[in-house]
Formats: C-alpha cells, sequence, structure tokens
C-alpha cells in the first residue's frame, strides 16, 4: 500500500480558545509526537482531511506528513486518535504518531468477509464478523490496506480464528485463538410450549363450562323444592 499523503501547516497558538479559532477556519488542530522528537502544534485543512478519510473507509494507511513542498525526507506517521464532536460529529483534533522508516510498526489492521459459500446460503447459516481488526507487525511501507477472510469454501458452524489468517507481510501480533468470524444455523422456534398452554387453557374453558352447568342444574331442582 502507498503512503497517503496529507498537508500539514505549523501552529503557534493552542489551547481551546485557539483550537475553537483554527476549527472555525476550516483548519483541524493537530499534534505530531514520536520517539525521536517532540511533540509540535499543526493544523490540516477539513476539506480535505474529510475526503482521505472517506476515501479510507476505516481501513488502516500510514500517513506521508508534507510541510511545504514534498521531499524524500518527509515524515511518515500512523493516526494515533481522531476526535469528533459527539454531536455534530466535527472533526475536533487529530493525533499523529511519526514512524521510523526502517523499523517494524504495530497496527490495527480491519478485517473484511470476502466470497460466497452455497453452503452457507443453503442451511440460512448467519455469517457473524466477531472481530473487525486484528494488530500486525510490520514495515510502515507494507501495511496492508485490509485482511481478507474468504468464506467461499466454508459450511455452517465453521469458524475463523487469528490464526486462520493469512498476512500478505509482517507478523501477527493478536492471540491467533481469538474468534474472527463465526458461522451460525438459527434454530427454529419451539412451539411445543404454546400447544401445551394452549390444551391446558382448552381443558380449564371445559371444566369452566362444565361448573356452569352444574350450578344451574342446582338452582333448578332448588326452585322444583320450593314448588
Amino acid at each position: 500500500m502507498g503512503l497517503v499523503k496529507i498537508e500539514i501547516s505549523p501552529r503557534s497558538t493552542q489551547g481551546k480558545n485557539a483550537n475553537r479559532r483554527t476549527r472555525a477556519a476550516g483548519r483541524i488542530p493537530a499534534v505530531v509526537y514520536g520517539k525521536e522528537r517532540a511533540a509540535a502544534n499543526y493544523e490540516i485543512d477539513v476539506r480535505e482531511f474529510t475526503k482521505i478519510m472517506k476515501s479510507l473507509g476505516g481501513r488502516a494507511a500510514i500517513f506521508s506528513l508534507i510541510e511545504g513542498e514534498p521531499t524524500d525526507d518527509d515524515s511518515i506517521a500512523l493516526m494515533r486518535e481522531v476526535q469528533r464532536h459527539p454531536c455534530t460529529d466535527e472533526y475536533l483534533h487529530v493525533d499523529l504518531m511519526e514512524v521510523p522508516r526502517g523499523q517494524n510498526v504495530t497496527v490495527a489492521v480491519s478485517v473484511e468477509i470476502v466470497g460466497d459459500s452455497p453452503a452457507i446460503t443453503a442451511a440460512g447459516a448467519v455469517v457473524a464478523l466477531v472481530m473487525d481488526a486484528v494488530e500486525i507487525s510490520c514495515r510502515p511501507s507494507q501495511l496492508p490496506e485490509y485482511l481478507e477472510v474468504d468464506i467461499s469454501e466454508l459450511t455452517e458452524f465453521d469458524k475463523v480464528t487469528v490464526g486462520d489468517i493469512k498476512l500478505p507481510v509482517g507478523e501477527m501480533v493478536s492471540d491467533p485463538e481469538a474468534l474472527v468470524v463465526n458461522i451460525s444455523v438459527p434454530q427454529e422456534m419451539d412451539l411445543g410450549e404454546d400447544e401445551d398452554e394452549e390444551e391446558l387453557e382448552g381443558e380449564e374453558g371445559a371444566e369452566g363450562e362444565e361448573g356452569a352447568e352444574g350450578e344451574g342444574d342446582s338452582e333448578g331442582d332448588d326452585d322444583k323444592k320450593e314448588d
């Protein structure tokens, strides 16, 4: 996967009021930090950032941080946190962590289900994605956008664990026994209890009717005695 280029601009102001003014100007306050550099304040164009996030669709990415004219020495970074307004969904702040180009990084990569299994369809089975991302370790330039889980050869009640996923590069960090995809067949509703209840209600109704008839006969006998 190629690096995703994103332009950043230095930001000299900080604090809540300054951040509000930055966002009002169509920019997102951001911070870039790393093991070999001190944290520094930047800002990102909100339209460019929104476009990038939509194109990624939640997939993992390594960003090439462009400050001024692009060069071969531009920093690369992972997006560690994106803060959004709980009501308006507005981007509030972005945290980027710089990573060395020649070292492995541990990143959560999304999992996507591909393929179609006739056996699963015929059985009316349900395919559940239990774990939507797994952690892998690889070079930043080799980071895959997503990992595929092919279910075309699976049948009902099959399962896929982290250890079943084939990595194109790098090493798996997540627990290999962790469940990723589960295939189950919904059980049919048991109507036995309902039928028993209906029979019981029918018997109770019949007993009620017999009781009512018995009371009517008793009243008739009493009337005859009075006569």
